[in-house]
């Protein structure tokens, strides 16, 4: 994370600090946020089953705030855990692909996302094995958390125009998904270099097995 991002991110923690954080107790721990996220992942899906887009659209976007809440809540309270790191990813995967499944595989983008999603659900169960490796879980890069905000306006662009029955919204929706695509690359490819640059600058050296 550079110098700027770093800065930006600051200023983004110490505003939902003041606005959101200053009601949770500070024996809520981050993790919990996180989990509260996995729980709500099924009932946005049930409600778009059911053609209950306005509770959807509700649940979705509670769900995302809970996202960069518990965030927020690991960095200004120092409370950043090996595990959060890990589960945190895999909550928003989850949420994001809840929608995506019931949008259906009739459009392209939808089904292009959540082939790469379901590769990244597998990335993520690869990285927890290389971080048992390293004794090092890497977080989240701009290129990724850019892509996760651009998905969640995605899909809540979505649920928006399926219960205005605008069209141009829906469209406007895959759109959005094709540059979120984009970044989701670049997020891959953020990962794979950070892991490898931490790799050389600490000379990690796998032992060779003996014959």
């Amino acid at each position: 994370m550079t110098k700027k991002d770093f800065n930006f991110q600051r200023m983004a923690d110490s505003a939902i600090d003041k606005t959101f954080l200053r009601f949770i107790p500070k024996s809520v721990k981050p993790n919990t946020i996180t989990v509260i996220r996995f729980i709500l992942v099924p009932f946005v899906y049930l409600l778009l089953r059911v053609h209950q887009f306005d509770w959807a659209l509700i649940i979705f976007v509670i769900a995302v705030c809970t996202d960069f809440i518990d965030g927020a809540m690991a960095r200004t309270r120092d409370q950043i855990t090996d595990t959060g790191k890990i589960i945190d990813p895999v909550a928003d995967k989850l949420l994001i692909l809840s929608v995506l499944l019931f949008i259906g595989f009739k459009f392209l983008i939808v089904r292009v996302f959540v082939i790469f999603i379901i590769f990244e659900l597998f990335a993520v169960l690869l990285g927890n094995w290389f971080s048992f490796v390293i004794g090092k879980p890497m977080g989240a890069n701009v290129f990724g958390k850019i892509k996760l905000a651009l998905q969640a306006v995605g899909a809540g662009l979505f649920m928006l125009g399926a219960l205005t029955l605008n069209s141009l919204m829906v469209r406007i929706a895959g759109y959005i998904l094709v540059v979120a695509l984009v970044f989701a690359v670049a997020a891959g490819l953020e990962t794979v270099r950070r892991k490898a640059l931490y790799l050389k600058e600490n000379k990690i050296v796998y032992s060779q097995p003996t014959k």
